[in-house]
């Protein structure tokens, strides 16, 4: 099986112990009776059920495949979702966001999953969305006739992308009139890394994700921020999700000087793997601080840890999300495959904030209504130095070191 790291149930007479059993999620907490003779008894399972169930249409695929997603989501707890079964397309997505070569239309957009409609925030310049017509905050109802109302907004952007070439049929709302869009697919040129100038002396490195392209674009920002022009830099990682895990460290340590820890892994033999820096890019002397939210996840984590503990890097915001581990992702011969949870990893000094997140040195919230990415997508700096209290914050604090 390849490998890519990034970072049953009883039918009872009793109604109230069938919900107790069906709501217990975590693999864990097991009835005291053991569940004895288990493949015998899953196979007499699978076999009423072929042979009883209502739905004729049921099939023997159905319930393997339900049965390996059952197993991995039972690892998982709350809402969480890092041990899963993804099919096909959901492979081939996952790729092709960790290559940061996306096929679309070139937009960004909020979802809604009660009503199910996405609203445009952006308009890539250039982009065949631009070309057709669409409007930053055109509400799109229905992709290719489909409606998404309490579907998730993974299932909206899958049905917007596709093949380079093909078009996509746009149901959109704008103001109080319904219009219709048809839009040919393009290779989008997405970045996850965005430099701009805060004043004549700050600049506002954004870092939204970690994939195959951010190392080297970071790489190419730093280059652009050591010619002198700043001396201050505004690291903002809010609603980074995170991504691939030695990408997140192939970041990381260009701001590291050579030789310190990045972070750490541990498997479940408890053996530890230590990550160091190997190579330093930013100028040293110039001062960081980093904006974190609640939506700041794993490998941003890890950055701000590093961050912050190699280099008493100050963090302006929210108390960070608390995801601190990787997952394998492997391919099966049916093309699915199993995503679920191998290493844990450290802080430099060794610490884990699983579940609890790393919370900043300046707490600031942005307020009721207000999202920071919005801010970023529809208003220049000086709108936003008024808007965004977190970033405004930021700003006054790098700017007395």
């Amino acid at each position: 099986m390849k490998k890519l790291i990034l970072t049953l149930a009883l039918i009872m007479t009793s109604t109230a112990f069938a919900a107790n059993h069906r709501d217990s999620k975590d693999w864990k907490e097991k009835p005291i009776e053991k569940f004895a003779d288990a493949e015998a008894n899953f196979k007499a399972t699978m076999q009423k059920l072929m042979e009883k169930f209502v739905d004729k249409s049921l099939t023997q695929d159905d319930l393997y495949r339900a049965a390996v997603a059952g197993m991995l989501a039972s690892l998982n707890q709350g809402d969480e979702d890092w041990n899963s079964l993804l099919s096909p397309s959901d492979m081939r997505e996952m790729q092709i966001d960790m290559s940061g070569k996306v096929t679309g239309i070139g937009i960004e957009m909020k979802f809604a999953e009660d009503t199910g409609y996405a609203q445009i925030l952006r308009l890539i310049p250039g982009s065949v969305a631009e070309k057709a017509g669409l409007r930053i905050d055109d509400q799109i109802l229905s992709v290719d006739g489909k409606k998404f109302k309490n579907k998730k907004f993974r299932d909206l952007v899958y049905a917007v992308r596709g093949k380079a070439g093909d078009s996509v049929s746009l149901k959109v709302l704008r103001e109080d009139k319904v219009l219709s869009f048809n839009v040919k697919r393009e290779i989008v040129p997405w970045t996850p890394v965005e430099l701009e100038k805060v004043n004549s002396t700050t600049a506002l490195l954004s870092i939204r994700f970690f994939n195959e392209e951010t190392p080297k674009l970071v790489e190419q920002k730093i280059t652009e921020i050591n010619t002198g022009k700043y001396k201050k830099l505004i690291l903002d990682l809010r609603d980074n999700s995170g991504g691939g895990f030695d990408q997140a460290v192939k970041v990381t340590e260009l701001f590291l000087p050579a030789g310190l820890v990045v972070a750490s892994t541990k498997n479940r033999d408890g053996k530890v793997e230590q990550y160091k820096s190997s190579k330093s890019l930013l100028d040293p002397n110039i001062q960081i601080s980093i904006l974190t939210n609640k939506d700041t996840f794993c490998g941003a984590e890890l950055f701000t840890a590093a961050l912050r503990e190699n280099l008493k890097v100050k963090i302006i915001g929210e108390t960070t999300f608390g995801k601190w581990n990787a997952q394998s992702v492997e391919t099966l011969p049916n093309k699915y495959a199993i995503k679920y949870t191998v290493k844990e990893f450290l802080s430099p000094q060794g610490n884990s904030f699983q579940g609890k997140g790393i919370k900043p040195d300046l707490e600031v919230s942005l307020p009721q209504g207000i999202e920071s990415h919005e801010l970023r997508l529809k208003y220049g700096m000086k709108d936003r130095l008024n808007s965004d209290s977190q970033l405004k914050a930021a700003v006054e604090l790098v700017q007395s070191l």
